[in-house]
């Protein structure tokens, strides 16, 4: 029986390869979740301010709807 070395260059050249791509792909998520709660947060923001206007263009048009019936 022969005894098979076990080649060491491929093992290592891909341990450098996936540690390069979890170090740029890591940072890169984690910024842009960062991001994406911001934008969510101002979406939200914004939604909430129509939803105030239309309560209140609601009441204004209730009280006109209400003049016009005297």
């Amino acid at each position: 029986m022969t005894q098979e070395k076990i080649q060491w260059q491929p093992l290592v050249e891909m341990a450098i390869v996936l540690v390069t791509i979890l170090g740029s792909t890591i940072p890169l998520y984690l910024h842009t979740d960062s991001k994406m709660e911001a934008s969510s947060a101002r979406t939200q923001a914004v939604l909430e301010g129509i939803r105030q206007d239309m309560k209140d263009f609601h009441g204004r048009l209730c009280a006109i709807e209400e003049r016009n019936k005297k």
